[in-house]
């Protein structure tokens, strides 16, 4: 069976990665941290948010042809590694609309992509202090349109709304049931491929 990679997509203060993060707390799915040649900002974590590396380490990834995912955002570099998969039978990957179209085109042979849009609203990504220079990044990024996502899901509530819909996609059909990837089950990353896909094209949105 083919890896499982949950691409979450979203504007900058989405909740992107809070979802992923929320995956691995609540669920047990390990998260792709993905690597960049970008500044650490404040109370960024290498190696938790970002692996923050030297364009001559990212080079060295190139060469090996160890590119899943690749975007560049104004002077930076960011990416994935084939290697950062590798014996995982399930994860998410934080990912922009361009990287989440090259993985899609060029890697659905070897994953299965689950793609995931955050949905939230300029006002309220304005209140959570993204910047203005982000906002304006933002309004220049290449789209794709809702019927490429398997999932859109709504964070224009609270913060517990937002994980309530996240529980309502990766529940069972009663939303009552919570799985865990051990690694060495097959059975049980089957379970979580059928309850992922099963939601396709579906909007979650809050009561």
């Amino acid at each position: 069976m083919k890896p499982i990679v949950i691409c979450i997509v979203g504007a900058s203060g989405s909740g992107k990665t809070h979802m992923s993060k929320f995956l691995y707390e609540g669920f047990g799915i390990p998260m792709v941290v993905s690597m960049t040649t970008r500044p650490k900002r404040r109370n960024e974590v290498d190696g938790i948010d970002h692996k923050f590396v030297s364009k001559q380490v990212l080079e060295k990834e190139k060469k090996a042809d160890n590119i899943l995912a690749y975007t560049k955002y104004g002077d930076h570099e960011y990416c994935a590694l084939h290697s950062d998969i590798k014996d995982k039978p399930i994860c998410s990957y934080v990912i922009d609309e361009v990287g989440l179209e090259y993985i899609t085109l060029h890697f659905s042979h070897l994953y299965t992509i689950i793609a995931i849009y955050v949905e939230r609203s300029l006002e309220n990504r304005k209140l959570s202090g993204v910047s203005i220079e982000r906002l304006h990044r933002d309004k220049k990024r290449y789209t794709l349109p809702p019927e490429y996502y398997d999932v859109i899901i709504d964070n224009n509530g609270t913060l517990g709304d937002f994980e309530e819909n996240i529980i309502k996609v990766m529940s069972n059909k009663n939303n009552q049931k919570y799985y865990e990837i051990d690694g060495n089950s097959e059975e049980q990353t089957a379970d979580i491929h059928r309850m992922c896909t099963r939601y396709g094209n579906r909007r979650v949105r809050r009561k």
